[in-house]
């Protein structure tokens, strides 16, 4: 059964605003290994759709970030749903939608990266920094609660 691979643009792919590591003829294997492919973006859907046209690449969707729920909704039967990404937000809205986020710099390659030599090579600024530092959480587990005696101890005298 096929998978469905989100892309997001910038800082993901090489055609973003902020080059990614993630090159056309990878996007291109994906499809030829049946991959349902698209993106998933902040930029307008016009703007994905002609970044996809002058790449000649045909793809099956194009969304705002916000909206990749509905793209799971369009293509309900598929084994797999993942988003490649490379920030907070990406990962943010992948998880609420339901999809499996690959951060795009520390992802291990997937056999569709692989060129018909067996390598993976990456977009010319290679995979970057890592832009997500902590997995998302609730601010409830991030802030640790204060000591039962710490307004005690800041208020307390000497006499």
């Amino acid at each position: 059964m096929a998978h469905l691979i989100s892309f997001d643009i910038d800082g993901t792919l090489v055609t973003g605003n902020g080059p990614g590591p993630i090159t056309l003829e990878m996007v291109r294997r994906a499809a030829e290994h049946g991959h349902i492919i698209g993106s998933c973006s902040d930029r307008t859907v016009q703007d994905q759709k002609n970044m996809w046209a002058a790449a000649g690449i045909e793809v099956s969707f194009t969304v705002n970030k916000h909206r990749l729920d509905s793209v799971k909704e369009q293509y309900a039967d598929v084994e797999i749903y993942y988003h490649i990404g490379d920030t907070n937000m990406d990962q943010h809205y992948a998880l609420l939608s339901g999809f499996e986020f690959l951060q795009v710099q520390t992802m291990d390659p997937h056999p569709w990266m692989h060129n018909e030599a067996g390598e993976v090579l990456w977009g010319p600024e290679g995979r970057g920094p890592l832009s997500v530092t902590e997995p998302i959480q609730t601010l409830e587990r991030r802030v640790a609660a204060p000591p039962v005696n710490a307004v005690e101890d800041d208020f307390a005298t000497t006499g």
